[in-house]
């Protein structure tokens, strides 16, 4: 029997709690560490397949398959962690994505369905058909609480777990040094331990806060017509505003109400008044070029913002907004539901710097078309 010295004694003494103590914080630390790692992950690919199916739910709905490949193939750009995304209709037949099909076969439920192995999780939300309240400054009243909508198909997100399982690797590595270096300075690494498990656990809850807001801009698009909805428009408006004043270059909006759009519902109910809205936004949607932007406002009001067009242009394509809008054929269970839009057009000045103040511009021109008339285009 080897009989220690002091020396192997003190060391031993030191050693002894140092191990026992990192074999406790191994236990409790890392493995909350891993716990909330792997929680962090799975709520990241679940808040991304379920913006996807939010996001997707018009292009589907409107049969627009390409944007269907440009929203999965912006989304997988986005994220060096996603394998593939793929859209699929209620019955499973894939319509659009990027990336390979699934390693993993899930069955079509109507919920949220997760499975993982130790290099992939695969996620498949169902995309419901969505319905949204109308409003108007003609009519009001009190909604009801819509049924459960219907699947009208499924978001496939499949998620690689190198990142996590090298987080993981990387976390054990960190383990075993902590544990040698216990072997020499017990206390200091005991303290070490603490504050490194700590300061990873912040990073790892600053890192899904920062995806589940990455997450969240996926939903800056009306859900019903697909255009900017107000925040995405009135954010870029302000950038235009900002280039408009630091350049001198024109800028021009355009507000445009539908004629009549609460007779439309009363005569032939919200889900004709929905189709005359869809129809409205592509024509709209049409009749611009790719710099300018097309929003729905609220209701059935919606804007358009031109950089780098004075009055005139804007007057211009207001007019053959209307034109196109009064030709549109407009149909819903071979119903006509016909209508016209007024549009009022205003530009950026230097004397009104603000976009409350372009808008209201805007507004007021719209107010006039509305009260010589309709289906009319007027400028502020």
């Amino acid at each position: 029997m080897v009989r220690l010295g002091f020396r192997g004694r003190l060391l031993l003494g030191a050693v002894l709690p140092a191990l026992m103590m990192v074999l406790v914080l191994e236990t409790v630390f890392l493995d909350r560490y891993r716990a909330d790692i792997e929680r962090s992950f799975l709520e990241r690919g679940k808040a991304i397949a379920h913006q996807l199916g939010v996001a997707a739910e018009y292009a589907l709905f409107s049969g627009s398959f390409d944007s269907l490949d440009l929203l999965a193939t912006g989304v997988r750009e986005s994220d060096s962690d996603i394998v593939s995304i793929n859209i699929l209709d209620r019955s499973g037949r894939r319509l659009a994505g990027d990336g390979l099909w699934p390693r993993h076969r899930l069955s079509l439920e109507d919920r949220l369905v997760v499975v993982s192995d130790e290099a992939h999780v695969t996620i498949q939300a169902p995309i419901r058909q969505t319905a949204l309240p109308l409003e108007n400054e003609l009519w009001s009243g009190n909604g009801s609480t819509a049924a459960k909508q219907p699947v009208t198909g499924y978001v496939v997100v499949e998620i690689s777990r190198d990142q996590i399982n090298e987080r993981n690797a990387e976390m054990l590595r960190i383990t075993l040094a902590i544990v040698l270096a216990g072997l020499l300075l017990a206390s200091w690494v005991s303290a070490r331990i603490a504050g490194d498990v700590l300061r990873k656990l912040e990073t790892a809850s600053r890192e899904l806060t920062r995806q589940k807001e990455a997450a969240e801009a996926l939903a800056r698009t009306d859900v019903l017509t697909g255009l900017a909805n107000r925040r995405a428009f009135d954010e870029a408006a302000q950038r235009e505003i900002r280039r408009a004043v630091r350049y001198g270059e024109p800028l021009a909006l355009i507000m445009t109400d539908i004629d009549r759009f609460k007779a439309i519902n009363d005569t032939h109910g919200h889900h004709a008044g929905d189709q005359v809205l869809v129809s409205f936004a592509h024509t709209l949607r049409a009749a611009v070029r790719e710099v300018d932007l097309v929003g729905r406002w609220g209701g059935e009001e919606f804007v358009i913002l031109m950089p780098g067009t004075d009055i005139e242009e804007a007057q211009q394509v207001a007019e053959r907004m209307r034109q196109a809008v009064a030709a549109a054929p407009a149909h819903y269970e071979d119903v006509d539901c016909s209508y016209t839009a007024s549009f009022g057009v205003a530009v950026f000045r230097s004397d009104m710097p603000s976009l409350d103040a372009l808008l209201g511009t805007a507004d007021q021109a719209l107010y006039r078309a509305k009260e010589n008339g309709r289906n009319r285009v007027e400028t502020g």
